[in-house]
């Protein structure tokens, strides 16, 4: 299962402190708070006793997806391949993440939350002008990032177990100074190669198929010519937000609900507000002074307070976002009045007043309908729930698929021909080809006899019940229907059998020390020759591995190469050693180079170590992705 995991790069964790430091802690202050509401449901990662469930893989995928689009708006399409490379990325970092937090406990290495609140109120990111701890810079930190406390929490905690169980580890193990030279040596070496493509489907067969061998590989392979069962499906879908619109909320659950959600209708007063905070009384009122001469703010918390016109600059406040010492005097001000010395328990500040946001407020009877329509919604499921309930009576009672349809005024759908591997001949409506390929839909158009009604299968947007109208039973196909697929299929093997023979002949004559261009001629073979190429220039279309073992080939000799039924025969014929400059930070880049490969493929190596003796399980299909 690890081996599934691809490379990634460490360089991030060397800064793992400082970066997600630059982010909020909340809780270790007393600040906010959170709570995990993740439902009851199928884990699709399992590490021991570790497990991700689906509920929590959901939610990641949905703020990913939503912080690349915050980030890249426009520019950032979210298909369906997109989606799965996000969640792809996703599942690896969490399976590697929680490879690691097993081992700690299996090692007994915990973080604990005096420690992080030590590294957090030391950051210079969070401190005020006196070098003192500030709550509110974590504040904008925490809402710049559109990131929770607990998922500081968990990221912080991880990359710290990272860096004692992985990176700090192999980050001690340095690539040697004097290999630098043999590198660059190897990585500026060209060579050119002669080689030969033996592809059998572009040879020819000297012969036909008879009807005698036709008939016998028909009788000797019958199996293979198998038709499987095949399925006529009728089906039906209950969409939730449709039986939403039953529901009819009362004037007393509107106004229950305009109440509990006044935050959203209700916009409290802000102010956009300029602050400076001293050490001292004195000196509060020194720069109080020089403020009623009429001097300007931000000078004044330059030269008195230390402070740049960044950090000057508090922001748009509302009442409850302020500190309670001084929230009441600064919305008590006027446009452009200051307001201070006041007392706090970071010292003593002056504010100022420079916009003033009016409250806003929306009555009941301008939202009445998008209450209705929320209110419809969150009772939806329920709604669903208790139709579900009925439909499933009136199974039992007897009643048919197109009943049902009929008193529900639903339109009844049909997919032809339909069989195990998703596979079918025609669909009534084809934004129902996702559904039918399903495992939950195929195991209900399979597991029920004709006529019968399934169990209901949920779906996104609802539920579906499906009836099987025809079935179709496993036969071996006629002779006439497979006579062309029998003539491809021999075809094929035939010139395979060609292609096998040349590459014997070729190799036989190459062992017996011919030239390849000699060869190539005598059996009418294109011979090609590349350019001068590094190790990482490929021809031919060979993969890395294959490139590898090419350059591994001493000259005049030669190597098979094959990929896709297609074989290439290569043979070296020049070595091309360019001058390797000599140039320190030349070096130095390879030497980095070269390091940074190394403690990626050791920290693979050692986190594939740490998962030999765990139970690691991955369910890609219950999260949509390919095995």
């Amino acid at each position: 299962m690890i081996s599934k995991i691809r490379k990634y790069q460490d360089s991030w964790l060397t800064k793992a402190i400082l970066a997600l430091t630059a982010l909020s802690f909340m809780s270790l202050f007393g600040i906010s708070g959170y709570v995990n509401s993740a439902n009851k449901n199928r884990a699709v990662i399992k590490v021991d006793n570790i497990e991700i469930l689906q509920d929590e893989m959901n939610a990641k995928l949905q703020n990913n997806i939503r912080k690349a689009q915050n980030m890249f708006g426009d520019a950032i399409d979210i298909d369906e391949e997109t989606r799965k490379n996000i969640l792809s990325n996703i599942v690896k970092e969490d399976l590697i993440n929680m490879i690691i937090a097993r081992e700690a406990q299996k090692e007994n290495v915990s973080i604990s939350d005096e420690l992080i609140q030590k590294i957090i109120a030391s950051q210079p990111e969070f401190m005020d002008a006196s070098g003192r701890f500030n709550p509110e810079l974590l504040r904008r930190q925490l809402s710049y990032f559109d990131m929770s406390e607990q998922e500081y929490i968990t990221d912080l905690k991880q990359n710290i177990l990272k860096s004692h169980l992985v990176t700090s580890p192999v980050a001690k193990i340095a690539f040697p100074q004097f290999m630098n030279p043999y590198i660059a040596k190897i990585e500026n070496q060209q060579k050119v190669f002669n080689y030969i493509v033996i592809d059998p489907a572009k040879l020819k067969v000297d012969r036909d198929m008879s009807e005698e061998e036709i008939e016998q590989y028909y009788q000797d392979f019958a199996p293979q010519f198998e038709e499987p069962e095949n399925r006529t499906i009728e089906f039906i879908e209950f969409k939730t937000n449709e039986l939403a619109k039953n529901i009819t909320p009362s004037d007393e659950d509107i106004k229950t609900y305009y109440d509990s959600n006044l935050g959203e209708y209700i916009i409290p007063e802000k102010r956009k507000i300029l602050q400076m905070v001293l050490d001292s009384k004195e000196t509060a009122e020194k720069a109080m002074t020089l403020l009623n001469q009429g001097t300007d703010f931000y000078q004044v918390a330059n030269d008195i307070a230390n402070q740049d016109k960044e950090t000057t600059r508090l922001g748009e406040v509302t009442p409850d976002s302020l500190l309670p010492e001084l929230s009441e005097d600064v919305f008590d001000a006027k446009l452009n009045q200051v307001v201070g010395p006041l007392k706090s328990e970071f010292g003593w500040h002056i504010l100022k007043v420079i916009n003033i946001t009016a409250k806003k407020e929306t009555p009941l009877a301008k939202v009445k309908a998008d209450i209705i329509n929320t209110i419809r919604q969150e009772r939806a499921y329920d709604e669903a729930l208790k139709t579900m309930n009925n439909v499933e009576d009136k199974i039992g009672s007897g009643a048919n698929l197109e009943a049902i349809a009929e008193e529900y005024k639903l339109k009844t759908f049909k997919v032809t021909n339909l069989k195990e591997d998703g596979s079918y001949v025609s669909l009534s409506n084809k934004k129902y080809a996702d559904l039918i390929t399903s495992s939950d839909f195929i195991e209900a158009a399979f597991s029920y006899n004709q006529g019968e009604i399934s169990q209901v299968i949920e779906t996104e947007d609802g539920f579906v019940l499906t009836s099987v109208s025809n079935i179709n039973e496993a036969h071996i196909k006629e002779l006439d229907l497979v006579k062309p697929e029998i003539i491809k299929i021999w075809t094929e093997n035939e010139k395979s059998a060609i292609a096998q023979e040349i590459i014997n002949d070729v190799v036989a004559d190459l062992d017996n020390g011919e030239n390849l261009a000699d060869i190539a001629n005598r059996f009418n073979l294109k011979l090609l020759t590349t350019t001068p190429l590094k190790r990482n220039e490929t021809f031919a279309n060979l993969n890395s591995l294959q490139l590898t073992e090419a350059y591994q080939t001493p000259i005049n000799e030669y190597r098979l190469l094959s990929s896709n039924g297609t074989t290439t025969i290569i043979t070296p014929i020049k070595v091309i050693n360019k001058t390797i400059s000599n140039n320190k930070k030349q070096l130095e880049n390879i030497n980095a180079n070269m390091q940074q490969t190394l403690e990626q493929d050791l920290s693979n190596e050692l986190i594939n170590n740490y998962s030999k003796d765990m139970d690691v399980r991955v369910k890609y299909r219950l999260m949509g992705l390919e095995e």
